[in-house]
Order: C-alpha cells, then sequence, then structure tokens
C-alpha cells in the first residue's frame, strides 16, 4: 500500500465537514419554510421535504466518505507511530460517526429507528471525537493546533450543559424560574445542533488536513 492512498483517504475525511453542512444546504430549498434556527438537520429528510432522498442519499455518501477517511486515520496514525490504543480507539470512533450518518439516512425521520435502533447507537462513538483526535495527535501538534482543540473542548462544555437538560434541572433544584431560557431552547435548537457539528465534525477535516500535512513532509510509513 502506498503512502499516496492513504493521504487520499484523508483528503475524502478533510472533506467529510464540508460535505455535512454543504448537503444541509442542498436540502433547505426543497423544505418549504425550513428555518436553520429552529430546525434540526435530520427534519430535512422527513416527510416535509418536496425531495427527502437528496438528504438521505446524501447522509449515505458522508457515511462512507467518514468510513474511508477512518481507515486514512489508522494508516496514517501507524506511520506516525501514534500509540496503537489511542489509534484503535481514535480511528473505531470516526467509524462511529461514519455509521451515525449512514444510520440517518437509511431511517429518515419519524422512524423510530433513527434514534433508538441499533445502527443509531453504533453511532453514539461521535462524541468522543472532541477529545481522541487531539490525544491521538498530541504529541505531533504545534501550539496552534493544540489550542484549537482545547478552545473545542472548552466549548463543548456548556453546550453539553444546556443540551443534556442539566441547565434546566440545576435551575428547577435552585428554585430559579428561566422561562426566557426555555423560549431560547424551544426556537433556536437547530442553531444548538450545528453548534455541536462545528465542535464534533470540523476536527475530523482538521485533524485530516493536519495528518496529510505531516505525511507530506516527510514522515511515511516503512516501505510505503
Amino acid at each position: 500500500m502506498r503512502t499516496g492512498t492513504t493521504v487520499g483517504a484523508l483528503r475524502v475525511a478533510s472533506m467529510v465537514p464540508v460535505l455535512y453542512f454543504g448537503l444541509q444546504f442542498a436540502a433547505a430549498p426543497f423544505y418549504r419554510g425550513y428555518s436553520f434556527m429552529a430546525r434540526d438537520a435530520s427534519t430535512l429528510g422527513g416527510p416535509g421535504s418536496s425531495w427527502p432522498g437528496l438528504f438521505n442519499v446524501g447522509c449515505l455518501c458522508i457515511g462512507l466518505a467518514t468510513l474511508i477517511g477512518a481507515w486514512g486515520f489508522r494508516r496514517a496514525f501507524d506511520a506516525l507511530t501514534v500509540r496503537p490504543v489511542i489509534a484503535w480507539i481514535t480511528a473505531l470512533a470516526v467509524v462511529s460517526c461514519g455509521l451515525g450518518s449512514i444510520n440517518a439516512g437509511l431511517f429518515p425521520l419519524p422512524d423510530p429507528r433513527h434514534t433508538e435502533g441499533w445502527l443509531a447507537i453504533c453511532g453514539l462513538g461521535i462524541f468522543l471525537l472532541p477529545f481522541v483526535l487531539p490525544i491521538a495527535l498530541w504529541k505531533l501538534l504545534e501550539p496552534g493546533m493544540k489550542s484549537y482543540f482545547i478552545g473545542n473542548i472548552i466549548a463543548l462544555v456548556p453546550l453539553v450543559l444546556v443540551m443534556s437538560g442539566l441547565v434546566q434541572r440545576f435551575s428547577m433544584m435552585a428554585g430559579i424560574q428561566m422561562p426566557r431560557f426555555q423560549t431560547f431552547l424551544n426556537g433556536y435548537q437547530g442553531l444548538l445542533q450545528r453548534i455541536a457539528a462545528v465542535i464534533v465534525f470540523v476536527p475530523i477535516g482538521v485533524s485530516a488536513w493536519y495528518l496529510m500535512r505531516r505525511m507530506r513532509v516527510g514522515t511515511s510509513v516503512s516501505g510505503d
């Protein structure tokens, strides 16, 4: 196997965030009155769309691209002597991301398997990516890249508190009424989901780009 093949797979991985957000912009015109602020991405593949197949087939393509990218990550980790355990965990987390996209395409809303099926459960590993990607790459990263990943994790903390319902739970325990906050949550679910997607999906592309850069400057698999 040649280094060029690994770089090609990483190039595919680097396009995953572009494909993810680009698909939404392509599918939105076919959903009358669609709001990026209020509605989540999966709605675009539901019955309210005049062409749901565009989004659903697109999700399958993104899933396939992510699986190819996972192979590229695993090969690059070998080339750059990342510890095998964390290399496998990270590659499997990327695989999980791909399975989640495939699940979204196969079982669009309102199918309960969209969120409750076994393939959806397999896709939950996506939430490990903001953590395992920087761990795998840490010794290879330049200071600016380390700052990016740290900032990404810091941004994730308040988002988890909001989207998990912990903020509401704590406010109830403290006897604090937060009607405006609840109104915000009801009206901006789509915005919150897309912020989460930036935190989860964009590191795939950033990490793939960085690995390609490292591969190109001279570090390669012995004999590749």
